[in-house]
């Protein structure tokens, strides 16, 4: 039975693609958040933070379903995935728990939204006046938190991706050439099959 081929510096450019790709839809997502002390409305800022989380949850249950993706091709064709692959699936799924994060402090953020509401219907008074001072200080807070926590995310997903491509350019050397042919451009690699699939 003959060895599998490491994969090549194509194969890495294609799995970093992928990364790519994920951490400019994050880095989407984050900027998409209303800005903490924004001059919106209430009814804006629910209005965006309601639109995020649904595109977030959607990123995160993509990122689920790739690590499982990846179990099943692993489970039912031992050997099928190469290295690059199975790196690429363990860096996206890290990009899972900063993703976790930034829904949780969203979750909180809708808390605080309902909050503001609830004391905003209220009587006019210095006391509602702080109250709601205070509720939309908590509010900018979490959102600047999940900022964080998205843009870290995609930030590492950017970085993960160079050193992949880096990894790949170092797996697999080309032979030298006789002398006569040391000067012929090389032959483009193929691109091997894969065990990963592209997000959608």
């Amino acid at each position: 039975m003959n060895t599998p081929e490491p994969p090549g510096p194509l194969a890495g450019l294609e799995q970093a693609a992928h990364l790519h790709s994920l951490a400019e839809r994050i880095h989407h997502a984050a900027d998409d958040l209303p800005a903490p002390e924004s001059t919106y409305s209430l009814a804006s800022i629910s209005e965006e933070v309601e639109n995020q989380v649904r595109v977030i949850a959607g990123l995160f249950t993509s990122l689920a379903s790739e690590a499982a993706f990846h179990s099943r091709v692993v489970n039912r064709h031992p050997g099928a995935a190469d290295s690059l692959a199975r790196r690429k699936t363990a860096l996206m799924a890290r990009a899972a728990d900063p993703l976790g994060w930034a829904l949780a402090k969203l979750g909180e953020a809708v808390s605080q939204i309902g909050h503001l509401q609830e004391i905003s219907a209220g009587p006019r008074t210095p006391e509602q006046a702080k109250a709601i001072g205070t509720a939309r200080t908590a509010l900018d807070d979490r959102l600047a938190s999940a900022h964080a926590h998205l843009s870290n995310a995609a930030s590492n997903l950017h970085r993960a991706a160079d050193r992949l491509i880096a990894s790949a350019a170092g797996t697999r050397h080309a032979p030298t050439p006789p002398s006569a042919e040391r000067n012929r451009p090389p032959a483009a690699l193929p691109v091997p099959p894969t065990a990963s699939r592209t997000l959608r």
